[in-house]
């Protein structure tokens, strides 16, 4: 762990924002590889002149050579009380008294502190969106609940109106009267997003402070000072404000330093009493404030009247990158070197998954700027008030010739963006080296030091739950998965893609997709797609801590956001047990898996009367019977088979006795107990397992435990083959199956369908699939998807629509369907999901229009020359549903074993 702030550390290493920088010249800083890169930022306005400004060097150099006291607390500072008078020259109107402190931050407490001992109010005013510091105070004049919520801030006192919106702070200060100290706003909102005020704004701030007796405070610790192209970015108001806040600037780039500077009108003396600081007034910072006022107002302010010409032409090019970037660039905000790039946000974009993902979780100027510093060697910074929108504020001392060397690192990165090139614009974060960097067991909001923006910015954020509103968990189930997300990953090579799989769960989840509005007939919802960025293999075994942690960590993002509902698709529910680990988190959670069964068998069922398969005569077959999918299906399908096979992992030593049990509930389920006559066909399984109880002797059905078993070895005792079975020999069991269902939680195939005899149906809920993709049209065999679903209106997924718009998946099915139902309990918890669940889910889902989706093999919907092929190999054949005993040994060892 980094002994200096870790979590910063690790933000910086996360996005290759980490490199050292050994030496600095003006515009320039240099590496230890001596490559040179443009500074663009300027350490958010704190470097008017650049790195090591000589002349502000020379002032302190001239202040050790005269062994000047630096330090003279109590007495009298020399050179404190000389950077006073230069300040009070130079600022607008009667502003003329000034407190020297050693930052920003402390310049606004100073202000706070002031105001309300002159005015005996509490009351602070600001506005919206702004940012004046992370002091205490200061942070509660900053109207940005992100960066207040877990410091018990914004403490009493303060409030916030629009920003640029005059009539909303007059509308505020009549109602305040007699109660509001000061008003505190930026001419510029920086942090904010660089947002300028309409014409006459601080004009109007003036006068109607004066107005109502308030005193206004203009924050321009980043706009002061040369920055905007005039030395104050009031300079040109009508009238003063009754405070200036400087700080930054200040100090050349050396030295840091603040000045809050009064009216005298403003001023009161218990404050200038009682307010001190140990290192304000020093002597070295106000020598470098000195030098300072020297290079800025040198040769009729030659420097800053270049800020103002150069400034403009930094806003032409700008305006120009903006024309030839359209939709990549949506707005250029700013005045003279402090400029603002807002890009379009890429949420809804199709053909990059990651870019969706870092524009919906304030992360896409982080990319942009990453991509800037170590391809383009511009260095730039986001603004994390506005997560789309790049700062650039070069030293003042920077030229054209630095500036178009900028807009050429701009124009390269809005070309990327432009076609979606995510592996160029993040090749050097995942380059090797880069992937043995650790994923954060910090994806658990415990640990918030290493949680991306997104869930920094919910985390302890009140949640109002939105009824209807949900959120469903998506992850890739297969390496395809991340080129169907994202296409231009495909150019990555294989130790770049393993970087950048590595790169992806450092992030953590965030919310990856808006579904936007889902309307039944009966109700409305709307959701998210919530990203748990992992594959299959990342969470099992020794990953299943960290996957369970940011499952954990999604469904904390969910609840924050207002979800009700939130659903768990594919592996996320495996990992969870069904959702057993991520209930009781402030919102309803469903595994989606009944919906899934119910829609896998309902097309198992209408596929079968397609193609002439009598269910009550037919042999099933379910690969994966003890999971929850396969369990609620081997249930639901032994109302009508004419045969049930039910078939465990042989890779597990524990496989047998689970599918005992799901035997011994599939034999209770038929004993008539709940279970609707009109569900069960002639001849069915129900009606071979009663005929079972005339032929055995009556000790042997002893009910409890072990019924089925003793049943099946009723039947072995005469040759003939149980109706219901069990077996971990897939081969055996698939010998003469008629119809497969597939739910595994398998990362691999099993089933090649070209060994299945022709005329077998087979439905692969799966995913990844578990059966394998093969050229089928001779084979007779018919493969097609299951637990798919038609919703009552199409869905957009982006760059996630693995899936016709029409369709989706049946965990995501449910969970909209539970919303749009407004269900408040937890469903398909945990691996015994019930019948009664499931005719619950078929009502809901008849009621709200959700029905099974047309039959599907790998994305292409079943031809019907193909499936009326299959039909004809069924009519031809005669396969009873009991064949002869001897053909089946794995299957008379298995039941026996169980017996």
């Amino acid at each position: 762990m980094h002994a200096l702030n870790p979590a910063r550390a690790e933000l910086l290493e996360t996005f290759a924002l980490d490199t050292a920088m050994v030496k600095g010249v003006g515009p320039q800083v240099f590496d230890a590889a001596g490559r040179a890169y443009l500074d663009f930022l300027a350490q958010y306005g704190a470097l008017p002149f650049g790195h090591n400004p000589p002349e502000v060097w020379a002032a302190l150099r001239g202040a050790q050579q005269d062994q000047v006291p630096v330090m003279m607390q109590p007495l009298r500072s020399i050179a404190a009380e000389r950077l006073a008078e230069r300040l009070a020259q130079v600022t607008p109107g009667d502003l003329g008294i000034v407190t020297f402190t050693n930052s920003g931050a402390e310049t606004v407490e100073a202000a706070i502190k002031l105001a309300r001992v002159r005015t005996g109010r509490d009351v602070i005013l600001s506005t919206w969106n702004s940012f004046h510091g992370k002091t205490l105070g200061a942070l509660s004049a900053t109207g940005k609940p992100m960066y207040q919520q877990d410091f018990c801030a914004p403490a009493s006192g303060f409030d916030y109106v629009p920003f640029g919106d005059l009539a909303a702070l007059r509308a505020r200060l009549e109602s305040g009267a007699g109660q509001i100290a000061a008003f505190i706003v930026e001419p510029i909102q920086g942090e904010g997003g660089v947002i300028c005020p309409p014409e006459g704004y601080l004009d109007g701030v003036v006068a109607l402070c004066r107005e109502f007796g308030v005193l206004s405070i203009f924050d321009e610790i980043q706009t002061g000072l040369g920055r905007t192209g005039a030395l104050f970015a009031c300079s040109d108001c009508a009238a003063p404000p009754d405070m200036l806040l400087l700080a930054k600037a200040l100090g050349g780039g050396l030295m840091p330093i603040g000045a809050c500077i009064v009216r005298p009108a403003a001023w009161d003396d218990r404050f200038g009493r009682l307010h001190s600081s140990t290192f304000a007034n020093n002597a070295l910072a106000c020598a470098a404030g000195l030098a300072t006022l020297d290079l800025l107002l040198a040769d009729d302010s030659a420097l800053i009247r270049r800020v103002a010409t150069d400034g403009a032409y930094l806003r032409t090019r700008l305006e120009a990158l903006q024309d030839a970037w359209p939709d990549v660039i949506r707005a250029v905000r700013g005045r003279g070197f402090m400029q603002g790039l807002e890009f379009h946000s890429l949420a809804a974009q199709a053909h990059s998954a990651t870019l969706a993902f870092a524009s919906l979780n304030g992360g896409l100027t982080a990319l942009i700027s990453s991509y800037l510093l170590n391809v383009q060697g511009l260095l730039t910074a986001p603004l994390f008030n506005a997560s789309h929108v790049l700062r650039l504020q070069p030293p003042l001392v920077a030229g054209r010739a630095e500036i178009d060397r900028a807009i050429a690192a701009l124009d390269a990165v809005c070309a990327l963006l432009a076609r979606g090139d995510t592996a160029a614009l993040m090749r050097h974060l995942v380059a090797a080296g880069r992937a043995d960097l650790p994923v954060h067991a910090a994806v658990s909001p415990a640990h918030p030091a290493a949680l991306p923006v997104a869930q920094v910015r919910s985390r302890h954020a009140v949640a109002v739950p939105q009824p209807g509103r949900f959120a469903f968990l998506i992850h890739y189930t297969e390496p395809e998965d991340i080129f169907r997300s994202d296409p231009s990953l495909r150019g990555l090579d294989a130790p770049e893609l393993a970087g950048w799989k590595e790169w992806v769960k450092r992030l953590g989840p965030g919310p990856a997709r808006r579904i936007g509005s889902v309307e039944s007939p009966h109700a409305g919802a709307e959701g998210w797609l919530m990203s748990v960025p992992m594959l299959p293999q990342d969470m099992r075994g020794r990953g299943r801590q960290a996957a369970t942690a940011m499952i954990r960590g999604a469904v904390d993002l969910a609840v924050a956001d207002g979800a009700t509902r939130v659903g768990l698709g594919a592996f996320t529910s495996i990992v969870t047990r069904g959702g057993e680990m991520v209930t009781g988190r402030g919102a309803a959670i469903t595994s989606g898996n009944t919906l899934t069964s119910v829609a896998a068998v309902q097309s198992l069922e209408a596929m079968a009367r397609r193609i002439g398969l009598i269910l009550e005569d037919s042999h099933v077959v379910v690969i994966g019977a003890s999971g929850a999918v396969g369990r609620l299906a081997s249930l639901m399908l032994a109302r009508r088979a004419g045969r049930l096979t039910l078939v465990g992992n042989a890779g597990n030593p524990f496989a047998p006795s689970l599918l005992a049990r799901v035997a011994d509930e599939v034999q209770a389920s038929l004993s008539g107990e709940g279970v609707p006559p009109a569900t069960v066909g002639a001849g069915g399984l129900r009606h071979q397992m009663q005929d079972a109880v005339q032929i055995l002797d009556p000790h042997e059905l002893r009910a409890g435990q072990g019924l089925s078993g003793r049943i099946a070895n009723g039947f072995l005792r005469r040759d003939e083959r149980p109706p219901l079975a069990w077996t971990t020999d897939r081969a055996a069991a698939l010998a003469d199956a008629d119809i497969v269902l597939v739910a595994t939680s398998s990362e691999t195939t099993l089933v090649d369908p070209r060994e299945l005899r022709p005329g077998t149906l087979v439905c692969d809920v799966a995913r990844p699939p578990n059966v394998a993709h093969a050229d089928l049209g001779t084979s007779g065999v018919l493969v097609f998807d299951g637990g798919l679903v038609r919703p009552p209106a199409a869905i957009d997924l982006g760059p996630f629509q693995t899936l016709p718009a029409d369709l989706c998946w049946g965990c995501l099915g449910e969970t909209m369907l539970l919303a749009l139902a407004r269900e408040e309990r937890d469903f398909s918890i945990g691996s015994k999901l019930s019948l009664a669940g499931a005719d619950h889910v078929t009502t809901l889902a008849d009621r709200h229009g959700f029905v099974p989706a047309p039959a599907q093999w790998y994305g292409k919907t079943l031809e019907t020359a193909q499936i009326d092929r299959v039909a004809a190999l069924v009519r031809n054949r005669s396969n009873p549903a009991c064949g002869p005993l001897a053909d089946w040994p794995a299957l008379r060892v298995t039941a026996a074993s169980q017996g």
